[in-house]
């Protein structure tokens, strides 16, 4: 089976995604045309006085390559069908997807829905074959970066980009191995690891 085959059938089987009852909301995955405009017409109420798609690359060479890579796009829909939020991310490297962007309407942020789309599109990464999941937040970011941290997420690095400026990374490992690895490599023995270690 091709890949792009495979997708389209795994995407099936994890969307959309509904809350129980089936009256909260749902996320489903769309085409770029699609992500694009709903996003658009809400961004300014998620991130007020900032741009949309500020840093448009310049080659439409480049975009052409970059666009066979595995890109995914959900929108989250209130009870009335209204978007009231986005996810997006594409396929770092061939173990990594990389989740480039997502927002919420403020009054929504409190209900289930974020949260449940979220763990279903975990879900189905891991069934796609991915070993970890990374993204970047602006250091004040803090209710996304809790969220992760919620979900299993670490702290990976920081980056400064004249785009965003400072960046915190987080990564997300599905395979066990690869957690162990990440904590061999950068643990340290003197921090407690939990609850029942917590220092006096």
């Amino acid at each position: 089976m091709e890949f792009q085959a495979m997708i389209e059938e795994k995407r099936r089987k994890f969307f959309p995604v509904r809350l129980a009852g089936g009256a909260s909301g749902t996320g489903y995955c769309v085409d770029e045309a699609t992500f694009r405009e709903a996003v658009t017409d809400i961004y300014a109420s998620v991130f007020p006085e900032r741009d949309a798609y500020p840093y448009r690359p310049k080659s439409a060479h480049l975009v052409k390559e970059y666009a066979h890579g595995h890109v995914e796009r959900l929108l989250i829909e209130n009870a009335e069908g209204k978007v009231v939020g986005w996810l997006k991310g594409r396929m770092e490297d061939a173990n990594t997807f990389y989740l480039g962007t997502s927002g919420m309407l403020p009054e929504y942020r409190a209900q289930r829905i974020a949260a449940v789309v979220y763990a279903r599109f975990l879900e189905y990464l891991d069934d796609l074959g991915y070993e970890r999941v990374t993204s970047q937040h602006h250091p004040h970011n803090r209710s996304a970066m809790i969220l992760q941290l919620k979900y299993g997420f670490t702290f990976e690095g920081m980056s400064l980009d004249e785009r965003w400026g400072p960046m915190v990374k987080m990564v997300h490992f599905f395979d066990g191995d690869r957690r162990a690895e990440f904590e061999r490599r950068f643990g340290f023995e003197q921090y407690p690891k939990g609850p029942s270690e917590a220092a006096v």
